[in-house]
């Protein structure tokens, strides 16, 4: 009896072991999904005042190319970009930057002398529809600085040759009157054979026009020769004049804010010199005269309240 207990214990316990249940499956690793990318947020549209600020920017770029500074005109592009990245005069200037001009203006092209008062804004105005694509016309010319071109100089202008203007027509000659018999009178024939002998004289030559020139035409033209013979001040007063008699005058408001943005360096430099120098009269004098081509130069406006204050100081230790 004592071993048929044993004996089902024994059996009982390798039950036990058989139906031992399994330990659990690890959880499979969780699948990491990849986060969705991120859309970029988009730029709030510039405000009024960024976009009178980026158009301001863009026309300094207008000057820096006019004078040849393309590195400057780079990061001035940028910056009118970066206030208002829809700023079309940015844009435009961007592209002419960038783009091929061979490609972008095409390989028909006709030979242009350049009269005298135009400039590569003129004649791309005239020619291409647009003031401001004269940078491109210049890279089409291998040109480094639009504003050296002089008249009497020959460019090639993208396009067909404008149709020239017709030749004079010539008026047929007239024939002499035929006889009419040969029992004409000898009056008729005295006067027959002197208008074969004796053609009737051309008549006098028309006149043309004098050339009528309109007040802002020639404080324009004053401007340039004042620009040639180095006289900037002159050249900037006379243009200045120019725009404010035409307004539409562009290529007069495009030279008189060039040179207000040169003399200005130039009195800026000088203003630096006098101050390290210790003419703090000359500094300030100089800085007035920034102050007057640029009203809204912050910078200009502490550098003078800079060396007032020291004047002051210097003035109370004397």
């Amino acid at each position: 009896m004592h071993r048929h207990i044993l004996t089902i214990a024994a059996v009982l316990a390798l039950a036990g072991c058989t139906n031992t249940a399994a330990p659990p499956a690890p959880p499979p690793e969780a699948q990491t999904t990849p986060a969705a990318p991120t859309e970029p947020v988009p730029r709030p549209p510039a405000t009024p005042a960024e976009q009178q600020q980026a158009q301001k920017v863009a026309l300094r770029v207008a000057d820096l190319l006019e004078a040849g500074n393309e590195t400057e005109a780079r990061s001035e592009i940028d910056r009118a970009l970066t206030l208002d990245p829809n700023n079309k005069l940015a844009q435009n200037f961007l592209r002419q930057l960038t783009v091929d001009p061979a490609t972008a203006l095409g390989t028909e092209s006709f030979a242009y002398t350049v009269r005298p008062g135009e400039t590569l804004s003129k004649i791309a105005g005239r020619f291409m529809g647009d003031i401001y694509a004269f940078y491109l016309l210049a890279r089409y010319n291998d040109v480094k600085v639009p504003r050296l071109v002089s008249s009497g100089q020959t460019i090639r202008v993208p396009g067909k040759a404008p149709p020239q203007d017709p030749p004079p027509v010539k008026q047929p000659r007239s024939e002499p009157p035929k006889h009419k018999s040969p029992k004409a009178s000898e009056k008729e024939r005295v006067v027959v054979e002197r208008d074969e002998v004796e053609p009737a004289p051309p008549p006098p030559p028309v006149q043309p026009p004098p050339d009528v020139v309109s007040p802002a035409e020639k404080a324009y033209r004053e401007g340039l020769a004042a620009q040639r013979s180095g006289n900037r001040e002159r050249a900037y007063q006379q243009f200045r004049q120019a725009a404010q008699l035409d307004p539409g005058h562009a290529d007069a408001r495009a030279k008189a804010d060039q040179l207000r943005r040169e003399i200005a360096l130039q009195h800026e430099r000088n203003a630096r010199s006098a101050f390290a120098r210790q003419d703090l009269d000359g500094a300030i004098r100089n800085w007035d005269r920034v102050l007057e081509l640029e009203p809204g130069n912050d910078n200009a406006r502490l550098e003078k309240q800079k060396a007032q204050s020291l004047k002051q100081k210097i003035d109370k230790v004397n």
